[in-house]
Parts: structure tokens; sequence; C-alpha cells
């Protein structure tokens, strides 16, 4: 452990890792310079079908740990984060801690970027280029 560092990595609470995740899947919501209401509705169907169900912890507030992917993508949205900048964010998150998703998680997340991307008919340049690095940062082949 180094000194000087604000927090080790293994102590990022689950509650960041929802808001690293919401800024992810903002980002690939976002990458085409539209966020249409189809992909808002992928992510809250996926949140409430996938990562509710799998993650039933709660913060201090009482506030279900995995909204936060929700909290923080309306977070996003409502300040006009780039996707860029979102993406930046999350890899980074990534980088610091790459072992804090577990194999199955990854193909969640994987599968809830895919959705959100697909959400508006099909998958453009951009959302499919953000998809392709996402794999990559993840350790993941193709869906």
């Amino acid at each position: 452990m180094t000194m000087g560092t604000k927090e080790p990595p293994t102590e990022m609470t689950y509650e960041d890792r929802y808001r690293s995740l919401g800024y992810l899947f903002y980002s690939i919501a976002a990458c085409d310079r539209s966020i249409v209401q189809a992909e808002i509705n992928a992510l809250k169907e996926m949140t409430a079908r996938h990562w509710l169900v799998e993650d039933r912890s709660y913060d201090e507030l009482g506030i279900e740990s995995a909204k936060y992917i929700d909290i923080t993508f309306d977070h996003a949205l409502e300040q006009r984060v780039t996707s860029k900048a979102a993406y930046a964010r999350f890899e980074e998150d990534q980088l610091r801690e790459p072992r804090r998703f577990d194999g199955w998680t990854k193909s969640l997340i994987l599968r809830t970027a895919v959705a959100i991307a697909r959400a508006s008919g099909s998958v453009n340049s951009p959302e499919a280029t953000r998809i392709g690095a996402l794999q990559k940062l993840l350790g993941l082949g193709h869906v």
C-alpha cells in the first residue's frame, strides 16, 4: 500500500462501482450524441430485471445499491456529461481495480451495454466502437 493516496482501490464500495457503471452505460447511450427514450428504457429494464435482482444490498439511506446505476445515468444526462468523459471515468475506475468484477458480472455489463445500443433499432458505428473498447477493457470476447 502506498502512503498519501486517498483510498486503496480495494476499498471501493458497491455504490462506487454502480456509479461507475452508470457512467459507462450513459457513455454507450450518448456516444452517438443522441440519447433516445428507448435507450433510457433499456437501461431501466436491465437494472430492474438483472442488477437489482442479483444484488439486494442497500446503502445507509436504504437505497438499493444497484439503483446507483440509474441515479448516475440520470445525473450524467442532466449535467450533459460528454460520452468520452463518462467512459473515461469508468475506464479509470476499471484500470485502478481490474479485478472488481467477476466473469458473470462482466458478461452482464456487456449485455446491458448491448441492450442499450440495440434499443434504438440497431447498433451504430460509435456504439459498436465503444462496445469493442469495453470488451477489450473487461477482457471479454465478442458478444
